[in-house]
């Protein structure tokens, strides 16, 4: 009889000192945020730090969250002692939407200050992670925008300009069925630098063939992976070599497979249709 007293007791002091939600929902909800940045091209620093005062914001303790460019492992134990865990892997490449970094940050700043229930608030994450993305036609006039600026910006005149632009406009238009069932951005990176130096080849039969390299310079723009340079720098300035050089060799191979697809194109281009 008095150990079942004491068991009792036991369970009534651990009930006392767990937080007033499940420590396993609040789990996933950090979870589930973390993935959110990370699969829309937050860093890792960044992911980390946010889920880890979501986690204490709830008063779990012993809070650990690692965070690589495509896996995200987040543990801590609740109150009353009991070590929970969670993984999850991201399919593919992370885009770059900022729009919902934007609004998940937000987010995580009111999580943090008003601790509403985590049931209810993942609800919330999940339907920002899966809101759709940009329009189509948005994307690729934004794409077309930025081939005609950079290349107003290195020197070249109104008329490439406009070819680089319509060059981009159409290359978009190809490479978007090829994203719906091949997503990989090494391939899609070579894939369209091949399109883009195929198109502005017969630029070099014109009168501005001395502007064909400038206007394919600025077209390749798109596929510069800036934010993720940035973001690697980031991660290894704040001592996170893991996430900084896997990110780092993510953007190496981005570019070298940019490099490698307008070389071997132009190589292939210069013995079949050559110029003066």
């Amino acid at each position: 009889m008095a150990q079942e007293e004491l068991d009792t007791a036991v369970d009534t002091a651990a009930k006392k000192t767990d937080t007033r939600y499940k420590s396993v929902d609040c789990l996933e909800l950090g979870l589930w945020l973390g993935y959110g940045l990370m699969a829309n091209g937050a860093e890792a620093i960044r992911v980390e730090d946010s889920v880890t005062r979501i986690l204490n914001a709830y008063d779990l303790r012993e809070a650990e969250v690692y965070s690589v460019s495509n896996y995200l492992h987040v543990s801590a134990r609740s109150c009353s002692g009991k070590p929970i865990s969670f993984g999850k892997r991201m399919q593919g490449s992370s885009s770059n939407n900022l729009d919902k970094v934007d609004r998940l940050n937000d987010l995580a700043r009111h999580i943090t200050s008003e601790t509403p229930d985590p049931v209810l608030t993942l609800q919330e994450v999940k339907k920002i992670i899966n809101s759709p993305g940009y329009p189509f036609k948005t994307h690729a006039f934004s794409v077309s925008l930025a081939a005609f600026a950079f290349s107003l910006l290195l020197g070249s005149s109104i008329v490439p300009a406009l070819w680089a632009a319509a060059a981009s406009l159409i290359m978009i238009n190809i490479l978007r069925p090829i994203r719906k069932h091949y997503a990989n951005p090494i391939f899609i990176n070579l894939v369209g630098s091949v399109l883009i130096t195929t198109l502005l080849w017969p630029v070099n039969f014109t009168k501005y063939s001395s502007e064909s390299i400038l206007i394919m310079t600025a077209s390749f723009m798109y596929f510069f992976p800036g934010i993720a340079l940035i973001n690697s720098i980031r991660d290894l300035m704040a001592g996170d070599y893991s996430a900084g050089l896997a990110k780092m060799a993510e953007v190496l191979l981005l570019a070298v497979s940019v490099a490698v697809g307008s070389g071997a194109s132009m190589a292939l281009l210069g013995k079949i249709w050559p110029f003066a």
